[in-house]
């Protein structure tokens, strides 16, 4: 699935490993919240429902990614430590 934003250079030298996966994480949740929105939208404007399904299966991907890119940082966070 495509991402919706465009804000964060996921090549940047700053970002570690461990960073890359929380920064993307972000991203998901705002493009979650942008998701839900256009849903409600499509709701109060009374689109047909396929619309308004079509919002809904995208917020329900980008919530899985957001669970992925987590599980996947913590990964890399618990790789960091020492044992």
């Amino acid at each position: 699935m495509p991402v919706m934003t465009d804000r964060i250079d996921i090549d940047d030298p700053r970002l570690g490993a461990h960073r890359t996966p929380m920064a993307l994480a972000t991203e998901v949740i705002q493009d979650f919240i942008t998701a839900a929105d256009l849903m409600q939208q499509a709701i109060y404007s009374a689109q047909p429902q396929a619309e308004i399904d079509r919002h809904r299966e995208t917020a329900r991907a980008l919530s899985e990614s957001y669970l992925d890119l987590m599980a996947e940082a913590a990964t890399h966070v618990r790789a960091l430590k020492p044992d």
